[in-house]
């Protein structure tokens, strides 16, 4: 009987035995699917981080996190050029504005604008506001062209009319003047200055007129190439006794070499506009007009004009509505100079950007 337990407690030991060695394989072979399944795992979060870290540190967008602390605790590549751009202090300034969720507009120094959008982030550990950071200076600028454009489509409409309606009457005052100044000549030579100045006053009133059709008109430009110096030269012997008047000094660094291609006679008002204003806003003995000139300045325009005066400037407040006609701060003029310039300069494909601190200097950069 001993013999009989023996060897039924050692067959149920095999027995055991084995079913402990076949769940001891199944055991093993499912750690090593777990194992598999968790490098797999480790493989697609590291792709997946590897891939948001790009996707971060490429975007145009500046993305930061700030914490509790006020400190960036997250920032992409984009950030921190922002940050290397406007420091710290200016940063932080700037999203102070947008401590809540939303999206948010700001005017930086410069003339830049961006948009923030701000939203509450709760992490493990981690409680602030995240901001995405756009740069929309750009934006701006298009915005502001496309809203210039509508304004002046719809005075150049009006501005069309009126000047039609005004000019016909204009002519017969003139013809009218002419006579009676003829008539006087002899017998009322003292009435002759007088008819004389209404003649002036019509011619003048007639100008405005034409410039006011030209800038309602469609400018349509056939473009050759020309010495840029020949140009500037033959406005600024025009304007040789303005100049004299004046004493103004004019610093002429334009470079010999440099051409142009544009219509003459248009970009050769473009450069009368913009040196008549120039010598305007310049004070009497000791102003001074400074023109230079660059070619390959800009990407996509091969020649960039400056005319820089050390006049009175303008006033930020003016500089948006400077190429909107009827918009000026002199006593005389109808304000359509620039406007018609800058149509001129749009209508060859190219650009004036104004530069002027409001006190003491204005820049008219036109490329082409």
């Amino acid at each position: 009987m001993d013999i009989e337990l023996l060897n039924t407690a050692m067959e149920a030991f095999n027995s055991a035995a084995s079913n402990l060695q076949t769940s001891y394989d199944a055991l093993k072979e499912e750690t090593k699917r777990l194992r598999d399944e968790v490098e797999l795992k480790n493989v697609e979060l590291s792709y997946f981080s590897n891939l948001l870290e790009s996707v971060l540190n490429n975007t145009p967008s500046a993305i930061l996190v700030v914490n509790e602390r006020a400190e960036f605790a997250v920032k992409n590549s984009a950030a921190d050029a922002l940050l290397a751009d406007m420091g710290e202090k200016a940063l932080k300034d700037m999203l102070a504005g947008s401590l809540h969720q939303g999206l948010f507009e700001y005017n930086a120094d410069g003339g830049r604008y961006y948009r923030i959008n701000a939203g509450e982030l709760h992490s493990d550990g981690l409680n602030g506001v995240v901001y995405v950071v756009d740069d929309i200076t750009l934006l701006k600028k298009f915005e502001l062209e496309r809203q210039r454009g509508i304004q002046l489509q719809l005075m150049g409409e009006m501005a069309a009319n009126i000047a039609h309606e005004i000019r016909n009457p204009l002519g017969s005052i003139e013809l009218f003047a002419s006579l009676l100044e003829r008539d006087l000549q002899s017998s009322a030579p003292s009435a002759v200055k007088m008819t004389s100045n209404i003649v002036q006053a019509v011619r003048t009133l007639n100008s405005i007129i034409s410039n006011t059709l030209l800038f309602t008109k469609e400018i349509n430009v056939n473009k050759e190439e020309f010495i840029l110096a020949d140009i500037v030269d033959e406005a600024v012997l025009y304007l040789q006794p303005l100049l004299m008047k004046k004493d103004v000094a004019v610093l002429n660094r334009l470079e010999e070499t440099h051409k142009v291609f544009c219509e003459r006679g248009l970009f050769y008002q473009v450069v009368m506009n913009i040196l008549h204003n120039a010598i305007d806003a310049v004070p009497d003995k000791g102003g001074e007009v400074e023109i230079t000139s660059e070619m390959g300045a800009f990407q996509r325009y091969p020649l960039k004009l400056s005319i820089t005066d050390n006049g009175c400037g303008i006033a930020p407040a003016m500089q948006d509505k400077l190429f909107i006609p009827f918009q000026t701060t002199k006593t005389k003029g109808a304000g359509l100079g620039l406007s018609i310039a800058y149509k001129i300069v749009k209508a060859h494909g190219g650009d004036i950007i104004v530069d002027s601190d409001g006190t003491s200097y204005t820049r008219f950069t036109v490329i082409l």
